[in-house]
């Protein structure tokens, strides 16, 4: 029971009416029984005194006017009061008010229905409603008669008295105006409960078909907008999803794929040297070393997939220190001299003084060794690699270099560049440069290309320091790879957007 989302909401909404409803209908209640006690009171007051002023003209005396009222006020469950203009009572249906004085306000009596109400306190100290009217034509002998003559009629009747008087007139009122308010509420409940929980049912069942593996589902949902919202998280987390299934098909594709040649090159040789297909010492040492080279790329494969999962994973901390980071290029572009020479392309350093950043120079060096590894493997003879370097402090200035860096790395930063000539990225190619496994046509690259993870462990790396590594490139002309990286780490730029 109430174990479903419609369900509880209805019931919530249902004790919210029920609540406000019994809370209306005491505060209204009392008010307007209150009012209804003084109604009555005042619209048998008006008789009463027609009724009294004529027995008096008539020259009855007070006791014998309120013995004439007595059976009447009874039936109202009230009593009647004679009060003279000093406010004493002259006579009453309850003797215990006779010689009391009623503290009325001023009467006047050349007013016809100049009525005073309000609440009084009996003799017995009992709470009373009292509602009390002028006697306004009298003989002047009578006017010559001081305290003895009435000059007001009063009502009284008990609190409980009053409101039992009327309560069976309004109860049923009351009583229908909150059963059909209570039934507007309910069904205003069930509409608001179906439109939150329809969106929501259909996102709960979005989700099993995700479970299934259908992950082209798309939600289009209206209102209200924290389910709208809801559904365009949802709408995110398939499509994350999707791309993280498909990736995941892919890696183990591509796994499979990059271990299956050198897996066949080693089976095939290793079957060569046992069946002794592979005669002489020199055919014997080829076989050996085709193996050792091939287990060396799976060893190498291997690392780089563990590398990437630990740097992916937090497994691995980067270093929060100071990095001379001109001394890192300058050791990256020395290691990479004598390769350059080989390859005669021209390798030059354009990094004038830079500040430290904050950050793990190991791996920074790291990412810089394989920009260049990749730009020397595509540049042919002749051509030129260049690494260069500078601080930027201002938006305009990153704008300059790369607009899609103004919003990915905090300021002050220091941009690392590595430019090549060589033959190019297509353009079509560029947005999956840094997937894993990822190789740009292999007939590009001179020699023996890697298995493409270097560039996606270099944009973890730095990631993992608050920057951002992109690509520019044009087909024919070059390449050049911007690292961008803010001088206060990871950590300065997490302070810093939050603050």
């Amino acid at each position: 029971m109430l174990r479903s989302l419609p369900s509880r909401l209805i019931a919530s909404y249902a004790f919210l009416i029920f609540v406000c409803l019994t809370v209306v209908v005491i505060v209204l209640g009392i008010s307007m029984l209150q009012r209804a006690a003084y109604a009555r009171l005042r619209a048998a007051v008006i008789p009463t005194t027609f009724f009294v002023r004529s027995l008096h003209q008539r020259g009855f005396s007070p006791q014998e006017i309120v013995q004439r009222l007595e059976e009447q006020a009874q039936a109202q469950g009230l009593d009647v009061l004679l009060i003279s203009r000093q406010g004493e009572v002259l006579a009453a249906t309850d003797d215990s008010w006779r010689g009391q004085r009623v503290p009325l306000r001023k009467i006047t009596v050349s007013r016809e229905q100049n009525i005073v109400e309000g609440r009084l306190v009996s003799p017995q100290g009992s709470r009373l409603y009292f509602v009390a009217r002028p006697l306004t034509t009298l003989t002047a002998g009578q006017e010559q008669q001081g305290e003895a003559t009435p000059a007001a009629v009063a009502l009284v009747t008990p609190l409980w008295q009053g409101i039992r008087l009327v309560v069976g007139d309004l109860l049923f009122s009351l009583a229908v105006a909150s059963l059909v308010a209570a039934i507007v509420s309910l069904i205003s409940a069930i509409l608001i409960a179906r439109s939150i929980s329809r969106p929501l049912q259909r996102i709960s069942a979005a989700t099993e078909e995700i479970a299934r593996g259908n992950y082209d589902l798309t939600l289009n949902i209206a209102s209200p907008s924290e389910v709208r919202r809801l559904a365009q998280s949802f709408n995110s987390m398939a499509r994350q999803v999707k791309a993280s299934r498909q990736a995941q098909r892919d890696f183990v594709s591509n796994v499979s794929h990059e271990l299956k040649t050198p897996l066949t090159s080693i089976q095939g040789y290793s079957q060569a040297i046992l069946d002794g297909t592979a005669r002489g010492d020199e055919a014997v040492r080829r076989a050996v070393g085709i193996i050792h080279d091939e287990a060396g790329r799976m060893r190498r494969l291997v690392e780089e997939l563990l590398d990437l999962a630990r740097i992916e994973s937090g497994q691995i901390v980067m270093a929060q220190e100071p990095v001379d980071l001109g001394r890192v290029l300058q050791d990256c572009v020395e290691k990479m001299t004598l390769r350059a020479q080989e390859s005669d392309v021209a390798l030059a350093l354009n990094a004038p003084a830079l500040p430290s950043v904050i950050g793990d120079g190991d791996r920074l060096a790291q990412v810089v060794t394989n920009l260049l590894d990749n730009a020397l493997k595509h540049t042919p003879a002749g051509g030129r690699v260049t690494v260069g370097a500078e601080e930027v402090r201002e938006v305009q200035a990153l704008q300059a270099i790369d607009p899609s860096l103004v919003s990915a790395v905090a300021l002050p930063a220091v941009v690392v560049t590595v430019s090549d000539t060589g033959c190019g990225i297509p353009p079509d190619e560029l947005p999956r440069i840094f997937e894993r496994f990822y190789q740009v046509d292999k007939s590009r690259a001179k020699g023996k290309s890697g298995v493409g993870l270097g560039l996606a462990i270099a944009q973890e790396i730095v990631a993992a320091h608050g920057g951002q590594i992109t690509v520019q490139s044009v087909v024919g002309v070059g390449s050049k790879f911007i690292i961008a990286l803010p001088l206060k780490g990871r950590e300065g730029r997490e302070r810093q957007a939050e603050r």
